[in-house]
């Protein structure tokens, strides 16, 4: 290892730039270099190159942008977890800097920069890696909990100002990757106490209070931020997240009508397009997909996006609409699956494709062709899939008979979605999952198999892990008084007005007029005067509410 070079990738569309910047990083050291012109080189490269930074440019010319393709790697597992992110860019535009500021960049560079700053910045951050190493190499091996034993002896035994900054970045995001989003919190207010202007440790307090439920306290400190130029796009997305976890769908629409169609980025259409879905507005929605293809023409991979979104909107449709008025859908979303794949370029597109028509065809009535066309795809398929494929391939197989195929996905899909640490990628297959598990007639079976995990959590005074369980099982099945109780108890025990916009004495106000077991009566009664004695804490300030809906 002594001999080993740093493996960096370049991604820059200029070719003059291309060489100027390899020439300038390898006055920095001796490091292998490989240069890309598109995030497409990048993918091909890294299939059989592990880098060990990634440095691009945020535009990347008649392509996706820098940001979009690093998500597409993350998601693809093309990228290690210890890639460092340089992303530069001359575009100093709200919605640009907040999409890279919403990845977690290691460095962002301004262009046009000087020799000195380029110099600066890549040196400070190539000296921190190599102190952070042994950390990033637990999390290439899937050991979070000893990088962040690694971390904190590190900062025990004493670090420089700017090396701890480092440290500390690393550490937030490490818990919130391991879902550790109260200690998360903490850190992140730790760091703006001591300096308000940090903006990543504002984004990690967003996230982390998001992540744990806490949406209230998420919400002042994106009305906070709306203020702020460069983030006021990504505060309002941030807030139509909030929204639609509270099913207020028409909210949720009027805070991203803040946001230009055309400066709507490919996530916030998605939420912006479920919004118009839940108030029965299926027009609006088809519109909206429809332009942003158009306007994405030029953009293969970005126009191949909508017109699966768009495909995808035509099936769920079909799926809502009685088998004689399906065809017009049914044909819609074939012709549009066709044409977003016409050059299939990986296995997860294909697999993408392939179930998406075999839905169509399970809903036309045909059932040999939907089974002719998976007939060779197995289990591993699905799970190596995006979730909205995993999602469909439920779909086939329930439908095709094999619930044995089925339930192994589903299983596999609640792992997946747990581990998502984006809000809109969270929030839109959540929407996704439950809504398929109400189709299927799964939900009470799957509320009663978290609401059974919740209760090992509380039992195991793991509150914190009980109450997200409970909230699920709730929301699944309301009218299940078991399920409200066990989230008010966690909520009384937690002296928490709310969780997720679900509010403590609203939840007593369900409760009432419930028929309720002796033993569960016997705890509400208890819940209650609990509750009673302590108005001050369990109380909202629906104050909040409003300035929510004034900034809509």
């Amino acid at each position: 290892m002594a001999n080993y070079k740093t493996k960096i990738a370049i991604v820059e569309d200029n070719a003059t730039a291309r060489m100027n910047l390899r020439s300038h990083l390898m006055a920095l050291g001796e490091f292998d270099i490989a240069s890309y012109s598109n995030g497409k080189e990048l993918r091909n490269g890294l299939r059989t190159i592990e880098f060990d930074v990634v440095v691009t440019d945020f535009h990347l010319g008649q392509s996706k942008n820098g940001v979009e393709w690093i998500q597409y790697l993350i998601e693809a597992k093309l990228l290690k977890a210890s890639t460092g992110l340089v992303f530069l860019t001359s575009d100093r535009l709200p919605q640009t800097i907040s999409q890279i500021l919403d990845i977690h960049p290691d460095v962002l560079i301004i262009k046009p920069y000087t020799i000195k700053t380029l110099h600066s910045s890549m040196h400070h951050y190539l000296m921190m890696r190599k102190k952070l190493l042994p950390a990033l190499e637990y999390l290439d091996a899937e050991q979070p909990s000893q990088a962040l034993k690694f971390i904190d002896k590190s900062m025990k035994e004493g670090l420089s100002k700017r090396a701890r900054s480092d440290f500390t970045k690393l550490k937030g995001r490490l818990l919130i990757n391991e879902q550790q989003y109260e200690k998360a919190a903490d850190l992140y207010k730790n760091v703006l106490d001591k300096s308000s202007n940090v903006l990543w440790a504002h984004w990690g307090l967003i996230k982390s209070e998001y992540m744990s439920g806490q949406w209230r306290h998420c919400q002042n400190m994106l009305n906070n931020l709306l203020n702020e130029q460069l983030t006021k796009d990504k505060a309002y997305e941030w807030m139509a997240c909030v929204e639609i976890g509270k099913e207020n769908y028409s909210l949720a629409e009027r805070l991203l009508d803040n946001i230009k169609e055309n400066d709507l980025t490919i996530p916030a259409t998605k939420l912006k397009v479920l919004s118009y879905k839940m108030q029965g507005r299926s027009e609006d929605a088809i519109r909206l997909l429809e332009k942003k293809r158009q306007s994405n023409f030029t953009v293969k991979e970005r126009f191949d996006e909508y017109t699966i979104e768009l495909a995808r909107y035509h099936l769920q449709l079909a799926e809502s609409s009685a088998l004689n008025d399906r065809a017009p859908k049914l044909n819609a979303a074939k012709c549009l699956i066709g044409n977003a794949n016409r050059t299939i370029l990986d296995q997860q597109t294909q697999h993408q494709r392939d179930f998406m028509l075999a839905l169509a065809s399970l809903l036309e009535g045909d059932m040999q062709r939907a089974e002719k066309i998976v007939h060779d795809k197995t289990v591993g398929d699905a799970k190596n899939a995006k979730l909205t494929t995993m999602v469909d391939a439920i779909k086939v197989w329930f439908g095709l008979g094999d619930e044995e195929k089925a339930r192994e996905i589903w299983v596999e899909c609640d792992r997946k979605l747990s581990a998502k640490d984006d809000q809109i990628d969270q929030i839109l297959a959540d929407n996704l999952i439950v809504e398929t598990e109400k189709a299927l007639g799964l939900s009470e079976e799957k509320a009663k198999k978290i609401n059974d995990e919740g209760m090992v959590h509380y039992l195991g005074n793991k509150i914190d892990e009980a109450v997200d369980l409970f909230y699920r099982a709730h929301m699944l099945c309301p009218d299940v008084p078991a399920f409200t109780l066990n989230l008010l108890q966690c909520l009384s025990d937690l002296r928490r007005a709310d969780y997720k916009g679900q509010k403590t004495l609203l939840l007593v106000d369900a409760l009432r007029d419930k028929e309720l077991s002796p033993s569960n009566l016997k705890r509400f009664t208890i819940i209650k005067k609990k509750l009673e004695a302590n108005p001050d804490v369990f109380t909202v300030n629906e104050i909040e509410d409003e300035l929510t809906e004034s900034v809509a």
